[in-house]
């Protein structure tokens, strides 16, 4: 076999290491993040014009702590289906009698859908009677989105040598509409928890530029296209960003009495499987990040909109922050006051409102905050 990383790496004691270095207590995360890694590298190695998209690719832009697992590899390419196969025909034969590719077709395929699915299966050294199975979905004849090139990228698995990725603006674009319940956004509620833990991560790891907010609304734009023609659907960049409100409002609510058992079942199942110990977080937290991700989607919608320029976008998203960060440095016989005065600036009804009464104030900021009410927040916050 020609492995593109070192064999050392694909070792039952190397796997073990790391999982036991990065706090995965599964070390098959690792081991399938591993060879997520190597076969994308070998398909780019193959090809020019594939580009690695989705929970692989965000993963290259965090900070190794950060980091999550991944079962699957999302790519991009504007080749036919034919020339995909042949790609994928000449990593058979070169992983020959380690890796196995089979073509899978889904139960139900979304009809006119530009994807094609493999198999790669390969023996676990973790689980040695079983098979390791990475699905690969490739979606051809796509439109060129921004992407960049990374270079010796450390994770949690192996060192990444080389990567052709949407860029960081792209992919929160692309993981934004994922979120779009009820229209192009995933249909598994089990898929929602890795879409938020991305997008926020995202948007924690990386100064946001006018480049990223460009490349985000690049993606939007294209993939809302795209998603809708394939449904069949009349649907605009504000329709799909209204749909990721209602998911991250529904979201939001999660530390709250008005959270359903599946939604908690689902973000638990995520947290023991793919984030280390590190990232294990209280429901509070993902509400926060929920309500973060909601307040993106307003300011991209002004943005659309043209209320707000990129250059707009950006300031508010770093002040924002800066504002949150803060909240989180006052003492205990300050909060109680704080969190009345931040409450008293709502500019609208809050659900579940009497339980907002005890919790942390960087919770409450993002719960309130809107662009109009951000220089009152700063304000509290004594910036």
């Amino acid at each position: 076999m020609s492995l593109i990383n070192d064999p050392i790496n694909f070792t039952k004691e190397e796997i073990q290491k790391r999982a036991a270095k990065y706090e995965f207590p599964n070390p098959l995360a690792v081991e399938l993040f591993l060879w997520d890694c190597e076969i994308a590298s070998h398909l780019q190695k193959t090809s020019a014009d594939i580009v690695l998209k989705g929970g692989t690719a965000a993963q290259l832009y965090l900070p190794l702590e950060k980091q999550r697992g991944s079962r699957d590899i999302d790519m991009i390419t504007p080749l036919k289906k034919s020339e995909v196969a042949e790609i994928v025909e000449i990593n058979s034969q070169s992983l020959k009698g380690q890796v196995r590719f089979i073509e899978y077709t889904p139960k139900k395929p979304v009809p006119n859908l530009s994807l094609v699915t493999y198999l790669a299966r390969t023996r676990s050294k973790i689980n040695m009677r079983e098979n390791l199975e990475v699905k690969i979905d490739i979606f051809y004849e796509s439109p060129k989105l921004p992407f960049m090139e990374l270079n010796n990228i450390q994770t949690y698995a192996v060192d990444v040598k080389r990567m052709m990725c949407l860029s960081p603006g792209a992919l929160i674009g692309d993981k934004l509409l994922t979120l779009a319940e009820g229209s192009i956004g995933l249909e598994l509620e089990s898929d929602y928890p890795k879409q938020i833990y991305d997008v926020d991560m995202l948007l924690q790891s990386r100064e946001i530029t006018n480049k990223t907010v460009s490349d985000m609304l690049t993606s939007i734009k294209t993939n809302t296209q795209l998603e809708a023609s394939y449904r069949k659907i009349d649907m605009t960049e504000l329709d799909a960003l209204r749909d990721v409100t209602k998911t991250m409002n529904r979201y939001s609510q999660v530390d709250t009495s008005g959270a359903d058992s599946i939604m908690k079942r689902d973000i638990e199942g995520f947290q023991q499987f793919f984030v280390n110990k590190t990232q294990r977080k209280p429901y509070y937290e993902w509400s926060e990040r929920s309500l973060r991700i909601r307040f993106l989607t307003l300011l991209l919608n002004k943005t659309i909109r043209n209320e707000l320029t990129e250059s707009d976008l950006c300031k508010i998203i770093a002040e924002s922050y800066r504002i949150a960060l803060q909240f989180n440095t006052f003492t205990d016989n300050m909060i109680v006051d704080l969190r009345k005065q931040l409450l008293s600036l709502a500019e609208s009804k809050i659900p579940f409102f009497k339980e907002l009464k005890g919790k942390p104030l960087e919770r409450v900021f993002w719960q309130v905050v809107t662009p109009e009410n951000l220089q009152k927040m700063k304000a509290l916050a004594k910036l």
